[in-house]
């Protein structure tokens, strides 16, 4: 069996099983069964979210509050860039990839490469690749490595749950909508590699969202003067106009929109497959039921028939 056939198989029968738990659960009836092996896993995947919780909250507060600790950084980029314009442009684009592979996605990066990468296009080619390339890697991991784990985890989870039906239903215009959210990076990533889309439904919107973002803010260090203010305050919000954050929030607010429209189309549309099934159901009972009677109604005539033909003793 390829690869391909064994994907459909395993997504046909998820779907169908989430489609279920999302009824009941939508519903208020309990989804919920004695499963040691699902138990187990959700213990160590919640073990695994909280010590990545706590490294990933402890570097970003690092960054932004600890003012040594973003020149650090800067320094040992910068160390990177001094063994030529290529060789640079190399080092930094592999610890940008590291940086999105474990999750530590931070803007500031993008704005120190752009610093020290020239010309603009260069930089933004470096960044956009190794962000790209970290993405894609972290999508194939999520759907060949750790997919089954986390569904035994995990399906059980409403919210899980949701946002799988949501990708089935509408998987190119949920990846584009993820593009504008600020949210982990492994949602953008390990987590799209469990739900049902393709390699080209992740790629292009992938693609397109990591270019626009590293070009904003590569374009912003490519045309700084000076990093002293950057790296005094680490606060990069101030680099962001007025306009663009207002715009930010409407465009979060709209795709919120969406998504809560679209979760109650699914569970609509779930509530119309159920009832379908139902009546095809009793219209199937009703057809044997017919059957039944007709087979009844030929068996009486032939005994009818049969007695009236049986010659009558003397």
């Amino acid at each position: 069996m390829s690869d391909q056939t064994r994907d459909q198989l395993f997504y046909e029968n998820q779907s169908k099983e989430l489609r279920e738990k999302y009824q009941k659960a939508k519903e208020g009836s309990s989804t919920s069964e004695h499963n040691p092996k699902r138990d187990k896993a959700q213990k160590v995947l919640m073990l695994i979210m909280v010590l990545y919780s706590i490294i990933l909250v402890t570097f970003v507060l690092l960054l932004y509050w600890v003012r040594d600790f973003r020149y650090f950084c800067f320094n040992v980029l910068n160390d990177f860039n001094d063994q030529g314009h290529y060789i640079g442009a190399f080092y930094i684009g592999v610890i940008g990839l590291w940086f999105v592979l474990t999750g530590f996605n931070v803007v500031l990066y993008d704005i120190l490469a752009g610093f020290l990468i020239h010309p603009f296009w260069f930089a933004l080619f470096t960044v956009s690749l190794a962000k790209f390339l970290a993405k894609y890697i972290g999508f194939l991991i999520g759907r060949y490595a750790i997919r089954s784990f986390i569904y035994t985890a995990m399906n059980e989870n409403i919210y899980f749950i949701t946002c799988y039906l949501a990708t089935e239903r509408k998987p190119t215009k949920v990846m584009y909508l993820l593009q504008f959210l600020a949210i982990p990076t492994i949602f953008k990533t390990y987590a799209c590699g469990l739900f049902r889309i393709t390699h080209w439904e992740f790629i292009h919107p992938t693609f397109f969202g990591t270019v626009i973002w590293a070009g904003f803010w590569v374009y912003m260090g490519s045309n700084l003067d000076s990093l002293a203010d950057v790296l005094q305050s680490g606060d990069t919000s101030n680099y962001v106009p007025i306009w663009l954050k207002g715009l930010m929030f409407i465009i979060v607010t709209l795709i919120i929109y969406y998504f809560i429209r679209l979760t109650n189309s699914i569970y609509t549309e779930i509530q119309n497959d159920a009832s379908l099934a139902d009546l095809s159901h009793i219209l199937e009972k009703e057809d044997e039921e017919q059957e039944k009677l007709l087979i009844c109604n030929e068996v009486n005539d032939e005994t009818q028939i049969q007695d009236e033909n049986e010659p009558i003793d003397a």
